[in-house]
């Protein structure tokens, strides 16, 4: 069977880290290599006599495939993904959703998955399936200046594109999302611009408005008006 190696930042039993990547192992990572006939390994799930920097060493040169996790920016992890890099065999990167990469490595194609969403981690097993099934395994020796072998990574314009649909699928959503979001503002002041909030006005001045009109089209009840509160003026008094 083959053999997918799993570069993870991996901390003590009972952390946090060791959590999502235990998580990340089982939920996503297992799954996928099981229905694509690869063996999911982690190196502290190795029991060798061999040095632990001996056999990461061997599985890294060795294994069909890496799938590596760059959350958390681990050196230790950043490390194997450049030593698996120097072998140009398949590599595939994970990390958790909305975590910045680095900008030396910015260029690179990563999957994000989302652990509290059961939808995003279905999405993500998904996009991995398919992806791995558009690489090829198959081992090209070459014989370079020094006369060593070095191996090669042979993939079809299939594998080739996929990992590029896929950003782009990404960055449509993003757009969708803003446009959305911009659309809403735009409405809503709209809305506040055609509905201006009318000033509050004094009652009495609201009175003067309603029977002024009639004042002027008879004068003479004016006068009445007048007499009548020269009237009530007197009363109080």
């Amino acid at each position: 069977m083959k053999k997918c190696f799993v570069v993870s930042p991996i901390s003590q039993e009972g952390s946090e880290v060791r959590k999502r990547a235990d998580q990340v192992f089982k939920y996503i990572i297992s799954p996928v290599c099981e229905e694509t006939g690869f063996e999911p390994i982690r190196v502290d799930q190795v029991n060798q006599a061999d040095s632990i920097t001996e056999t990461i060493i061997d599985y890294l040169i060795n294994s069909e495939l890496v799938i590596a996790d760059i959350t958390g920016h681990n050196p230790n992890a950043f490390y194997e993904m450049g030593y698996r890099a120097s072998t140009r065999r398949p590599m595939i990167h994970l990390k958790e959703k909305n975590e910045k990469i680095p900008f030396d490595i910015a260029g690179i194609r990563t999957f994000d998955y989302d652990l509290s969403d059961l939808d995003s981690v279905e999405e993500i097993k998904s996009r991995l399936k398919k992806t791995i099934g558009t690489l090829s395994f198959d081992e090209q020796s070459c014989q370079n200046e020094d006369g060593k072998n070095a191996l090669k990574e042979s993939q079809n314009d299939v594998s080739l594109l996929i990992p590029i649909l896929y950003e782009i699928q990404d960055e449509i959503s993003q757009l969708k999302s803003e446009i959305h979001n911009k659309d809403t503002e735009t409405i809503q002041a709209v809305v506040k611009a055609s509905v201006p909030t009318a000033p509050v006005e004094d009652p009495s001045m609201t009175v003067v408005k309603a029977i002024l009109p009639e004042l002027l089209k008879n004068p003479n009840s004016i006068k009445t008006l007048v007499e009548l509160g020269e009237a009530a003026g007197k009363k109080k008094n």
